[in-house]
């Protein structure tokens, strides 16, 4: 996670907000969370922050993604 960090320090998108991601629901509606895309330059990165901690990042509005990558339940995906 700390390079993801790094790198989105070094293309100054850290505090740009996060344009793609998806809520998680299965087929119960059920939701499992949220799966955000942060782009870097040659690829994208997927984290997963679960249910029921995703409420609370979108309290105040679509988060950043320093907002995202630093959230204590994150995870990043392969």
């Amino acid at each position: 996670m700390q390079q993801v960090i790094k790198k989105l320090e070094e293309l100054k998108r850290i505090n740009d907000k996060a344009e793609k991601f998806t809520e998680l629901t299965d087929e119960n509606f059920v939701e499992h969370g949220v799966l955000f895309f942060i782009p870097l330059e040659k690829y994208e990165v997927k984290v997963l922050i679960p249910a029921p901690f995703h409420k609370s990042i979108f309290a105040s509005g679509t988060p950043t993604y320093k907002q995202v990558v630093n959230h204590k339940e994150a995870m990043l995906l392969k």
